[in-house]
């Protein structure tokens, strides 16, 4: 494996040598024009409001953006073990650009959407190839209140490769991202911020025991949700349900390390394959504009196209291979989660996503047995 690196890495710094720049942005395939890229971003950092809550925050794994019809994969460049991998390592890219703009409490990497989270981040994969990220994000708050829906995009540069320990081609749209959300931050009113964690803390209740906790949560004149009464500070069963919830979190946060071991092992041959992608789009683009004006230097069918063609073709697959194998890591590499609640150890296996959900059901039957109320 660190053979095959070393060889790709010298493959693609020569290729790198073309100081071309890349072509314009296009028109993503059966959608609206993409936005223009974000350009060079840096991070702003939260200036701070005293007496206000830091809100917890949680990205859920994005969606891979992975066609139906697989007869369209090869066209679009998608290799689906692959888009699947970066719908997990992307996710922690975001988080460690929200935990660098110091605005926010835990930040958090979750298997799946959780509608009980404070602030849930998801996100869809709308291309990828190296030379271009397209994402489609959106921010809620657990009022329902949408924070943020909009698509970014950001251009890889010649100097964005290769990457240092730790960096990422598309830094940028993150740290947009991440300003955007900052400003949605800075301008909601105290008392909508201090009401949102209240109503988080219910809503997981209700989650728990339906019946319980029924009547504490309304819906406003906007549809969102709103504490319309509070359980008393010495309330047991809402005690119940905070250490029900801190195991859970214990479990996220065992999560959320296998998910950054995992993308650092990731990322030097995923940065590989994004550096040759992104050769390969600006080549694919300009052989498509030779072909429109008629040039006839790189027509159809000559021994240098042909050549060209072939050793793409080469080491692309030579590429697919290493980074296939990283990406079944993902869902076959995970490692067994060894957790303990109410005085028992439970061990769970599988991929993240089973393993959440099998913790959070065994965490209901254990308040359904603490409180004798009916399990969810």
């Amino acid at each position: 494996m660190r053979f095959s690196l070393a060889i790709l890495l010298v493959l693609v710094a020569a290729c790198s040598t073309n100081t071309k720049p890349a072509p314009e942005p296009v028109a993503a395939e059966g959608s609206a024009v993409w936005p223009q890229p974000v350009g060079q971003v840096s991070l702003q950092q939260a200036s701070g409001r005293p007496n206000m809550p830091l809100l917890d925050v949680g990205i859920a794994i994005f969606d891979p953006g992975i066609p139906d019809d697989e007869s369209t994969h090869s066209k679009r460049g998608i290799f689906p073990e692959i888009r699947r991998a970066e719908a997990q390592y992307m996710p922690v890219k975001l988080r460690e650009t929200l935990v660098d703009s110091n605005a926010w409490g835990p930040v958090r990497v979750l298997p799946e959407p959780n509608d009980t989270t404070v602030l849930l981040i998801t996100g869809r994969i709308e291309h990828s190839d190296g030379l271009r990220l397209v994402l489609a994000l959106k921010a809620v708050d657990v009022t329902g209140r949408v924070w943020l829906d909009r698509i970014y995009q950001d251009q890889s540069r010649e100097s964005d490769y290769p990457v240092g320990i730790g960096g990422d081609p598309y830094q940028h749209l993150y740290n947009q991202f991440s300003n955007d959300l900052l400003a949605v931050l800075d301008g909601l009113p105290a008392q909508a911020l201090r009401g949102i964690p209240a109503v988080a803390r219910l809503r997981y209740a209700e989650s728990l025991s339906p019946e319980a906790f029924a009547g504490f949560l309304a819906t406003d004149e906007q549809g969102n949700l709103q504490a319309v009464r509070l359980p008393a500070d010495n309330d047991p069963m809402m005690a119940r349900v905070q250490r029900i919830q801190n195991q859970e979190f214990l479990f996220i946060d065992t999560v959320d390390e296998q998910y950054l071991k995992l993308s650092e092992e990731m990322g030097p041959t995923y940065n590989l394959w994004r550096q040759y992608g992104r050769e390969q789009a600006i080549y694919k683009e300009d052989y498509q504009q030779r072909l429109a004006t008629r040039e006839s230097q790189g027509r159809r069918g000559t021994f240098p196209a042909m050549q060209q063609t072939y050793n793409a073709f080469k080491w692309t697959k030579i590429q697919q291979q290493d980074l296939h194998e990283l990406a079944v890591g993902f869902d076959n590499e995970v490692a067994p989660t060894v957790l303990e609640a109410s005085g028992k150890v439970f061990r769970l296996s599988g991929t993240l996503d089973n393993q959440y959900a099998e913790w959070r059901d065994i965490l209901k039957q254990i308040f359904a047995l603490e409180t004798g109320l009916p399990e969810a």
